[in-house]
């Protein structure tokens, strides 16, 4: 039964981090469309990081390295966002929209990072 319930909290997760996406999307295109829309994209990857802190979420322990590496360099990226304006006709449109997936995932990696340092930094017992 308890295998059941994890499931559900991973479903949740995906789907919470799917709707930031869309949500980062949306308002990249149209700006002003959502309303808060950085706040919640905030809360969105605040909860996504803590199911993956917490080992319920859709990232699993295997892949937070991963996660943690692509989502510093998107941030990178999104904090260029000058670089990306500058390109011909797609780059009004890639700069919002890689800053805003870049709020989504800037609180998640902050979760995980803060873990993965209180792990590698607190005693091993044998």
């Amino acid at each position: 039964m308890a295998k059941k319930q994890g499931n559900q909290w991973i479903k949740l997760s995906g789907y919470l981090f799917l709707l930031g996406m869309l949500i980062a999307v949306i308002e990249g295109l149209m700006v002003g469309t959502i309303p808060s829309a950085g706040t919640l994209l905030v809360v969105l990857g605040f909860v996504v990081g803590l199911l993956g802190a917490f080992g319920m979420g859709s990232i699993g322990k295997d892949d937070i390295e991963i996660f943690m590496l692509a989502a510093i360099a998107l941030m990178a990226v999104g904090a260029s966002g000058a670089v990306l304006a500058g390109v011909p006709y797609v780059g009004d449109y890639l700069a919002p929209i890689v800053g805003h997936i870049a709020v989504l995932a800037a609180p998640a990696v902050a979760i995980l990072a803060i873990e993965a340092i209180w792990k590698a930094g607190s005693i091993k017992y044998m």
